[in-house]
């Protein structure tokens, strides 16, 4: 259990978090569904997203929604996008999930670049790797698109670029990641 703001919390160990709170809302409107998907059988409340604790602050690093489950290996998409912004090509990023048979999905790496500036599949792939990056994080899949679809609060809507793919709307191009020690 953690403290915050003087309410409990319970910190998953797969990060994801949760919140014993009765009076926090009594359902969702016309959705009796959502209401139980989102609480677990003992009242607590999942809030969606995934958390880390260091030390007594508690960091939001992502939504479970988001993360992409390659193999049985847990990739958060907020931290290769978070370290795709540092590449001074790259204006907007979104790391999303494409089907895979074998792996069950892998990493696409959508992004919107600056004006004039290009930047190539594997030079990004060596950049994230140089900014922190494990190889088992690394996208398998790259696009680099001239906007993204946005909510209304222009968030962007990650599930309607996966739903892009499987329509073959969009058509990531497949990239791999070589260590730079291994290669001739």
């Amino acid at each position: 259990m953690a403290q915050l703001l003087f309410q409990p919390l319970h910190l998953r160990a797969d990060g994801g978090l949760r919140q014993p709170d009765p009076v926090m809302f009594l359902e969702y409107w016309n959705r009796p569904d959502a209401m139980e998907s989102s609480f677990t059988n003992d009242g607590w409340f999942r809030t969606g997203d995934v958390a880390v604790l260091q030390g007594d602050l508690l960091h939001i690093v992502d939504r479970v929604k988001d993360l992409i489950i390659r193999g049985g290996h847990n990739i958060h998409p907020a931290r290769i996008e978070n370290l795709a912004l540092k590449h001074p090509a790259i204006l907007k990023a979104a790391a999303f999930a494409v089907a895979d048979k074998r792996l069950g999905e892998k990493v696409c790496l959508a992004v919107i670049l600056r004006e004039g500036a290009t930047v190539e599949p594997g030079v990004l792939l060596d950049h994230l790797f140089e900014v922190g990056l494990s190889k088992f994080d690394m996208p398998e899949f790259f696009i680099a698109m001239d906007a993204f679809p946005l909510t209304a609060s222009g968030k962007i809507l990650k599930r309607e670029l996966v739903e892009w793919v499987r329509a073959g709307r969009i058509a990531p191009a497949p990239c791999r990641w070589v260590d730079p020690k291994k290669r001739a």
